[in-house]
């Protein structure tokens, strides 16, 4: 059985809690940096 660890729409990421405390912890603790990139993430989507 396949994981859906992230669904994209246009206003709205929904994702793994662990997912984005893994990339707070890759920051170290930056949460403000893991913050700006997903708005960019999201961003890019509707820039297409």
């Amino acid at each position: 059985m396949n994981k859906q660890r992230m669904i994209v729409t246009d206003e709205t990421i929904l994702i793994d809690f662990r997912l984005l405390f893994k990339a707070i912890r890759e920051e170290k603790g930056n949460w403000k940096k893991v913050e700006k990139e997903m708005e960019d993430y999201l961003k890019s989507f509707s820039e297409e």
